[in-house]
């Protein structure tokens, strides 16, 4: 079995568990980590890992991935399902350890190979490469945070919230981040003569506001040095939402008003990013003080993850169906998934920061 037919089942399972997960979110009377972990472990990490198998290829000017590719997906979506199971039964300390062992096998095997075809091209490789090694080793440092709390129960709180940041701003943010750069002028049907540039220039600042806000939100520093945990958070996120902010501004410069299309692939994924941005902000309120952080998942499920899907496979599921060259019926069948894809976009962008600051 090649590895690109496991794109559409996998899309599919993401979308299903991302919309399940945000209403079991809000509804509320199951146990938070587990939801938590349908929309991120089993959703969105097994298609992360195949999409990169998908796009490697594309940013190496190589072959496409051999059938040995579908194992870091699946290895991915297995320890996905047991960190579910072992987080809505009794929270068992080896079961989360084996499944953090299983999804880190799986993301450092990934990043291995993509390090392999990038070493193995000819000419210099596309930045988007060391955007998705970014992202793969942020995932790896959340699964051995997540591996420590059965060792380190003492300290659960804060390797809970630093796997919960570096997750979700660093594996599953970078990942899109480096990715909508160069999705969302393919959408568009234009170049963007500036993505390389900005790519190169702004994944350390990425990277290390990330990197800050996930030590400082988990207050993960010796005791003499808790003082500056907030201040580092803080920084850590104005460096972050600095780099969402440049991208979306670029865009805005670039495209336009068409990036506000009634239908088109774009406008769900450009509303995905302003959705981020807004999250990133309620953060700010969040570390304040202001407003709750429970809420903040569903409106991050809600708000960006479910737009960035949608408008992702939109545009990429009739290729991953049939690959090759582009006719009519991979045309029809995108128009199809496209329609009306700007407003549901902006509509769930609005439910999930209703949903974050109920």
């Amino acid at each position: 079995m090649p590895a690109l037919p496991l794109l559409p089942l996998l899309a599919v399972i993401a979308l299903v568990s991302l919309l399940a997960a945000a209403v079991l979110l809000y509804a509320g009377g199951i146990a938070l980590p587990a939801v938590a972990h349908i929309a991120f472990a089993v959703g969105a990490m097994p298609l992360i890992h195949a999409a990169i198998t998908y796009f490697v290829p594309v940013l190496t000017r190589g072959r496409a991935a051999g059938r040995g590719a579908i194992v870091p997906p699946l290895l991915a979506l297995g320890g996905g399902t047991l960190a579910v199971i072992a987080l809505a039964t009794d929270h068992s300390g080896p079961q989360i350890a084996l499944a953090a062992t299983l999804a880190s096998t799986a993301a450092i095997g990934l990043g291995a190979w993509a390090a392999l075809r990038a070493r193995a091209m000819v000419g210099r490789r596309h930045p988007g490469m060391d955007w998705y090694l970014a992202a793969l080793a942020m995932l790896v440092l959340a699964l051995c945070a997540a591996a420590l709390i059965a060792w380190l129960p003492e300290q659960r709180q804060q390797l809970r919230l630093f796997h919960l940041h570096a997750n979700l701003l660093g594996f599953i943010g970078l990942t899109a981040l480096g990715t909508l750069q160069v999705l969302v002028p393919t959408c568009m049907g234009l170049p963007d003569p500036e993505v390389t540039a900005r790519l190169r220039r702004d994944l350390k600042w990425a990277f290390a506001g990330c990197l800050l806000l996930a030590i400082g939100a988990a207050a993960l520093l010796p005791a003499a040095l808790d003082f500056i945990a907030a201040p580092l958070a803080f920084a850590g996120g104005l460096m972050y939402a600095a780099v969402v902010t440049r991208m979306l501004h670029a865009w805005l410069r670039r495209f336009g008003f068409a990036l506000f299309a009634m239908h088109g692939a774009q406008s769900s994924l450009a509303a995905g990013a302003a959705g981020l941005l807004a999250m990133l902000g309620l953060g700010f309120l969040h570390g304040a003080g202001l407003i709750a952080a429970r809420p903040g998942i569903a409106g991050y499920v809600i708000a960006f993850l479910l737009p960035l899907v949608s408008g992702a496979i939109s545009q990429l599921l009739p290729v991953w169906l049939r690959p090759g060259p582009q006719g009519e019926w991979h045309t029809r069948l995108r128009a199809r998934l496209c329609r009306y894809s700007g407003a549901r976009a902006w509509v769930l962008v609005l439910l999930g920061l209703l949903a974050a600051v109920a």
